[in-house]
């Protein structure tokens, strides 16, 4: 496989983007890279303190001095803010949406690259996200994009959905879903795209087991 490089996964909500990269940074003992928990940390954290969303330059003004703490090892991406570790509340549904509304603001995604290309600056990285491959980390060893029928990736997000409440009817995620789709398309900065030489995988009739083997016999040559 070479020196230890950098390997991106890009994709749309539900494709499996995230499972499948922690696996496979455990599998290759690579660090895991989460740009979306960075983006749901300043979208809840900005939130909690009453920034607006909207606003370019009260955002530009509170990231100057918003450092939460970040680490990341095979088993994950880790944030501490104002020192505490970051609640479940970050990957709930109405954060998510915040998360799309910052992630089209280009100070925002320039921080955020920023933080990203420090933690991999030594190699040895999967990172996960909607730019990575072609923005991020457009040099990067193996490129791959995750997708899945609409439905599919509406169902993995009802079962993931917090036990102690009811997932929401399959129509509706899926509704919420497509928007997300055309928020992270039609944006102008850094769209979601797929990245030119990357490896696509549908993953719609296929278990993680086997996107990962797939993921790790095109890395190793096979």
């Amino acid at each position: 496989m070479g020196p230890r490089g950098i390997i991106t996964i890009d994709g749309p909500a539900g494709a499996g983007k995230s499972t499948v990269g922690r696996l496979l940074a455990q599998s290759l003992g690579y660090l895991y890279l989460d740009s979306g928990a960075l983006y749901r940390a300043v979208a809840w954290q900005a939130r909690r303190l009453g920034v607006s969303l909207d606003d370019p330059e009260a955002l530009k003004i509170w990231l100057a001095g918003f450092a939460p703490e970040v680490t990341a090892d095979a088993r994950g991406f880790h944030l501490v803010i104002d020192g505490a570790g970051v609640p479940e509340e970050i990957r709930s549904a109405a954060v998510s949406r915040d998360a799309s509304r910052v992630a089209a603001q280009p100070l925002v995604r320039r921080w955020v690259t920023a933080r990203l290309r420090h933690l991999a600056q030594n190699g040895g990285v999967v990172a996960d996200g909607r730019d990575q491959g072609t923005v991020v980390f457009p040099g990067a060893a193996h490129k791959f994009y995750l997708d899945a029928s609409l439905a599919t990736r509406a169902e993995r997000r009802r079962q993931d959905w917090p036990r102690e409440n009811d997932p929401p009817p399959l129509a509706e995620v899926m509704a919420e879903i497509a928007a997300r789709d055309l928020r992270d398309s039609g944006r102008s900065e850094a769209p979601l795209r797929v990245p030119e030489d990357a490896c696509v995988i549908d993953t719609t009739d296929l278990s993680i087991n086997e996107v990962l083997q797939q993921c790790l016999a095109r890395i190793k040559g096979r």
